[in-house]
């Protein structure tokens, strides 16, 4: 088990939906990641007072080349036997 739950909401499946096959995957291993390490060195904050705010770069997605941009906000764990939740906000897909 990690320990961070990752939310994608509904909103935003048909922003994934449009995403080429390549994207999709990219966004998929960045989501991994997060679920391990969600304030990874290669994200950084935002910076907003009150919550802990964050982006992260995919890589360039293998069919397209784009990158894509994901925000997401971090929650630290409620105990010890919980797990923290990192709830993704937006993404932005662009060469």
């Amino acid at each position: 088990m990690t320990e961070w739950n990752v939310e994608v909401p509904e909103r935003l499946f048909a922003e994934f939906a449009h995403l080429s096959p390549g994207g999709r995957r990219a966004v998929h291993k960045v989501l991994e990641q997060l679920a391990t390490d969600p304030r990874d060195p290669a994200s950084s904050t935002e910076p907003i007072k009150g919550a802990e705010l964050r982006r992260i770069l995919t890589e360039p997605a293998p069919d397209t080349g784009d990158r894509i941009t994901v925000l997401y906000r971090v929650t630290d764990p409620e105990g010890p036997d919980l797990p923290g939740r990192v709830s993704v906000l937006f993404i932005v897909s662009g060469p």
